[in-house]
């Protein structure tokens, strides 16, 4: 008989696979998905003086920002005494950068693009959210509360920035989400198995959506718009395609939620 983890273990990374595939396949593969991406990318703008603040925190991301974070995730997880944790942190970064560079550079990239090289999944996104979801494995259960809303709030700033710093397109920062959640899933499974633990109570866990809860004032030519990336302005008549840059901060905080929840109530 298969085990609680290993059925949520299973629907979460059923899930991530699912949106992943669609999500390539519309973006890579069908014209429309390649024409909307492009006008979502081309609905929203920044100051420079925001882009370049971006730019310079975006630049900090590397497979060394990478290694860091995994050591720092595994130390916390040992001085709990908790290598079930640890196994677990390393499997979702490690498993998530990993099948990002596969994806990028070799499966996804024979598929070709009119529109250059292929860009899809977002590295740096990969980075900022397994980093996240493995500080939530990680994280003691009176704490995750609180890393949840500032890992939620960090991942969609990532992601959002990439956009408005035309570094990526909203797709290829969705296609990271899943990615991520695909691993996280591998993971806590993993981590489950090892500890044994007996399911949890639950607590509630809130995140903050990035963002995505406030709504752009159709009354003005352009609105400006308040995000975790700074004061970004969506241009006039921008209505649907500024809708999926937004979807940016609600992937991740469901990201987040999810694994916060099933953190809770498996790995404690």
């Amino acid at each position: 008989m298969e085990t609680v983890p290993g059925v949520c273990g299973g629907t979460g990374g059923g899930v991530g696979l699912l949106g992943l595939a669609a999500t390539a396949y519309v973006a890579l593969r069908t014209s429309q998905g390649l024409r909307l991406d492009g006008a979502a990318s081309e609905a929203v703008s920044s100051p420079a003086p925001v882009l370049d603040r971006l730019y310079e925190g975006l630049s900090w991301m590397s497979a060394g920002s990478v290694g860091l974070s995994l050591v720092v995730c595994v130390a916390l997880a040992l001085v709990r005494r908790r290598l079930d944790l640890a196994l677990g942190a390393v499997v979702v970064i490690g498993g998530a950068y990993l099948t990002t560079q596969i994806l990028k550079y070799d499966l996804f990239a024979r598929l070709g693009s009119d529109h250059g090289p292929n860009s899809l999944p977002s590295g740096h996104t990969t980075v900022a959210l397994s980093i996240a979801l493995a500080a939530l494995i990680v994280a003691p259960p009176a704490w995750r509360s609180i890393v949840a809303i500032g890992v939620s709030a960090t991942a969609a700033l990532v992601g959002v920035a990439l956009v408005l710093g035309r570094w990526h397109r909203p797709s290829d920062v969705i296609a990271a989400t899943f990615v991520c959640l695909v691993w996280a899933a591998v993971g806590m499974l993993i981590a489950a198995l090892v500890s044994h633990r007996p399911p949890a109570p639950v607590h509630d866990v809130s995140v903050h959506i990035g963002g995505a809860h406030r709504r752009l004032d159709r009354r003005r030519p352009a609105g400006v718009v308040g995000s975790p990336a700074g004061t970004w302005s969506a241009r006039p008549r921008a209505g649907h395609h500024l809708a999926r840059v937004r979807s940016i901060g609600l992937a991740c905080a469901l990201s987040v939620a999810a694994v916060a929840h099933l953190a809770d109530r498996h790995l404690g």
